[in-house]
Formats: C-alpha cells, structure tokens, sequence
C-alpha cells in the first residue's frame, strides 16, 4: 500500500530522500588521498625481493636513504610508462633508493616481465597488495610513487601517470 501511495503522488517516502541526500553531499568513497598521507610516518614495508627471494625491509633505509616507491603490475599501461622513467632518473641519483614494487602477481609472471623489460632497478613482491594496503591505496590506480625521507616521513604520494609526472618527481627529489 506505501508503494501504491507514493506511486500515485509521485512523492519519495522520507527515508529515500535522506538516502539519496546523504550520498549526494558525502562526496566520493574513496582511500585517503595525496594530501592527508603527505607529511604522515611511513609503514615499513617488509616484503621477499623478487631477485633472490630475501627480505627488503624499509626500515634498514631509514636515517640513511631517501626512498622512492612504485607501486605496479604487469598489465598496468600507465607503469609500462612511468617505469622507464624512474631508471633514467634513479641513475642520476645514487643518494636515492628506488624500488619497484609489484602488486598481486605471481612471481613467475613478475620474473618474465622484468626480464623482458629489462628493468634494473630492485623489484619486490607484494603478492597480496598488503604493503599498498598500507598506505591506504588499494582503491587508487597504478602506478602508486611514494617518496620516503630519511626520517621516515611520506612527502610525495601520487597516483598514477602521465608525461611530465616524472619532472615533477625530480623536482621534488632534487628538493629534499
């Protein structure tokens, strides 16, 4: 009967209005973006690298390194493009630590891909995205880049990847 009511009136009962209301001014759901995980401690990262299956724990780096993450896969286009990028820069920055990590993929399939890719730079597996977990991206698109200082402290967090992305990369690396 509250159905044929509100049919006949063309009037949404009250609790759908304040549904539809709530969802209209909370804004997207979404991981934490840039801006909120930007100037926030960094999660250690312990995870086997992909070359000889020992550990690679960030936490070594810490008061030594600055470090440069990217979050990828081997189906992710944007990554095939930014990959590349971040070796040119990595071998004019020796002081920086930049590594590679591989999301939700078996290492056989990582293994083939870095080989045909020629990648150099260290690659590691997060084999069920708990590292990207922890840095409240598994909602965001690959690639992820996160910069480190030596403190520990995240000042670069960027999602994704276009031409020119790296330019703003160095700058900010040439800056800490």
């Amino acid at each position: 009967m509250w159905t044929l009511y509100c049919y006949k009136t063309r009037q949404l009962p009250t609790f759908v209005f304040l549904i539809a209301l709530v969802f209209c001014f909370s804004g997207p759901v979404s991981a934490k973006d840039k801006s909120d995980m930007v100037g926030t401690k960094a999660p250690h990262i312990s995870l086997f690298k992909l070359k000889n299956n020992k550990y690679y724990r960030t936490k070594k780096l810490i008061g030594k390194k600055d470090i440069v993450l990217s979050f990828f896969a081997t189906w992710c286009s944007p990554c095939l493009k930014e990959i590349p990028e971040l070796h040119k820069l990595s071998a004019g920055m020796s002081d920086i630590e930049f590594i590679l990590i591989n999301v939700n993929e078996k290492r056989d399939k990582v293994a083939k891909h870095v080989e045909k890719k020629g990648y150099t730079l260290p690659v590691i597996l997060d084999k069920y995205g708990v590292a990207l977990k922890s840095f409240k991206a598994e909602s965001l698109p690959l690639p992820l880049t996160v910069v480190i200082d030596k403190k520990g402290i995240i000042t670069y967090y960027h999602s994704g990847y276009k031409p020119g992305d790296e330019k703003i990369l160095k700058n900010h690396l040439e800056k800490i």
